[in-house]
């Protein structure tokens, strides 16, 4: 028989309880590491939504960049248009350039 029957008790209870807390500190620990994961790969799936959504708008300002070029250049040398009006063509047309080139687009 044992003499202390209540040290038994007393050791599992010395043993058990630091594995205990280890255990819930390690959950807790994984748990806020896999919350992160998931915050930080939404961010970054919504980054990739909205860049795409900015490369289309691009896309879509490059072409209208290029209509509008293609008209004032159609307008400034049609023979029927006044000098001046085909002067402002030219000049807004060497304004399309220099934003297209991106000399102006740092602003």
């Amino acid at each position: 028989m044992n003499a202390v029957p209540w040290s038994h008790g007393a050791m599992v209870l010395r043993l058990g309880l630091p594995v205990i807390v280890l255990l819930v500190g390690t959950a807790w620990f994984s748990w806020s590491w896999y919350r992160r994961a998931v915050l930080a790969e939404q961010a970054v799936a919504d980054l990739n939504s909205e860049t795409k959504a900015l490369l289309r708008e691009v896309r879509s300002l490059e072409k209208a960049v290029a209509a509008a070029e293609q008209g004032l250049r159609t307008l400034s040398s049609h023979p029927s248009v006044p000098r001046d009006v085909a002067v402002t063509a030219d000049l807004t047309l060497a304004d399309i350039r220099r934003l297209t080139e991106g000399k102006e687009l740092d602003h």
